[in-house]
């Protein structure tokens, strides 16, 4: 019923994953991700790659493949930083 107005950098209902994609996603294509949880007012938890176009795409949260990804992805940043 009664949802605070988003806070800039929080999520935002309007932005939860309604369902996830099983095919993997190549990572040349992905700039960045964020999880998506139960707690944060969506109905599933999904990890959300955000591509170098940047449209949105849904994962499944603990699939392998998916975790491999956001460890690649994180290894990059971390040497960037």
């Amino acid at each position: 019923c009664c949802v605070p107005p988003p806070v800039h950098g929080g999520n935002n209902v309007l932005d939860c994953c309604l369902r996830t994609s099983e095919m993997p996603i190549p990572r040349r294509i992905v700039r960045d991700y964020r999880l998506q949880l139960v707690q944060d007012g969506c109905d599933i938890p999904a990890t959300v790659f955000t591509t170098t176009k940047g449209k949105r795409l849904c994962a499944p949260f603990q699939a392998p493949w998916v975790v491999r990804l956001q460890e690649k992805l994180d290894a990059c940043s971390a040497r960037k930083v």
